[in-house]
């Protein structure tokens, strides 16, 4: 395969999406020669090679948000003016340098995300705000830390829409099974987690691990109790191999786990990546 140049991944988008990567990486050129000036020639191309990747990735959704979004003017607006805010200016710079530094395809996607979310976000917001920080703390997380998110996230903030479903109570329990078991079945299975996994997450800010609380995970996934809603919470645990894997993942550390902000939006990321949705951010 023929290494992937700027030219090509701008001319696949074409638009403002083609203008944006051209200028993104104008600039990208410089900050990566100076990244990376004292190290050997090969590992130069490599990380360049690396990032261009991310670029890829990144004009991609940058086309999506051209085309998809309702206020096509204003976003294309902010797409355009975009490189001149230093705050995401930095923010491109610091991902493209993250980039540079791996050549895992999931990584990239997750930055390209970031990256991608704060052109539609408030410059001064909470999404924006935690963008940098999720930014810092994914270069430093291994493939199962970063699945272990996207799961704490899921069982922890996401929920169908609108939730509880307008259907039947004695329709529930089936129903709520179904929808867990399918979207789960494209998170897991995840590799254990260890004491030093919980550590190593705290100390980049993407959780809070109080070993002293033990939550309920019944009470976590289920709708609130005056809703009415049952489900069959103990069969799912012991007899479906989704739940089974779920409830060891719940009692290996999970329930003592707290999301930061950054561990929130990684995991958001995380989910969609794998579960081909787009969550819509409230913050």
């Amino acid at each position: 395969m023929e290494p992937l140049s700027i030219v090509v991944i701008s001319a696949a988008v074409g638009g403002i999406a083609g203008k944006f990567v051209e200028k993104a990486w104008t600039a990208g050129e410089k900050w990566l020669s100076s990244y990376l000036k004292d190290h050997y020639p090969e590992t130069q191309e490599v990380g360049r090679q690396n990032s261009l990747e991310f670029l890829a990735d990144l004009a991609q959704r940058v086309h999506q948000l051209e085309e998809n979004t309702k206020d096509s003017y204003k976003i294309r607006q902010q797409i355009e003016s975009s490189l001149g805010d230093p705050d995401f200016s930095v923010l491109l710079q610091e991902a493209l340098i993250a980039s540079s530094r791996t050549g895992n395809e999931d990584k990239h996607k997750i930055l390209a995300r970031i990256v991608a979310e704060r052109l539609r976000c408030q410059s001064e917001g909470l999404v924006a705000l935690t963008s940098t920080l999720a930014c810092n703390a994914v270069k430093h997380l291994t493939p199962r830390q970063i699945r272990f998110l996207g799961i704490t996230n899921f069982v922890q903030s996401i929920r169908p829409s609108p939730f509880p479903p307008t259907i039947p109570p004695q329709q529930f329990g089936q129903w709520y099974v179904n929808w867990l078991t399918r979207t789960l079945s494209l998170l897991l299975p995840a590799e254990p987690m260890t004491e030093l996994d919980f550590t190593h997450l705290e100390s980049v800010s993407c959780i809070k691990y109080e070993s002293f609380i033990g939550r309920n995970l019944k009470e976590t996934l289920s709708p609130p109790s005056e809703a009415g809603y049952d489900w069959p919470f103990d069969d799912f645990v012991q007899n479906n191999p989704i739940g089974k894997k779920l409830h060891e993942l719940w009692e290996n550390g999970m329930q003592q786990t707290t999301l930061t902000t950054a561990g929130q939006l990684i995991g958001i990321y995380v989910h969609d990546e794998q579960t081909k949705t787009t969550t819509m951010i409230g913050w």
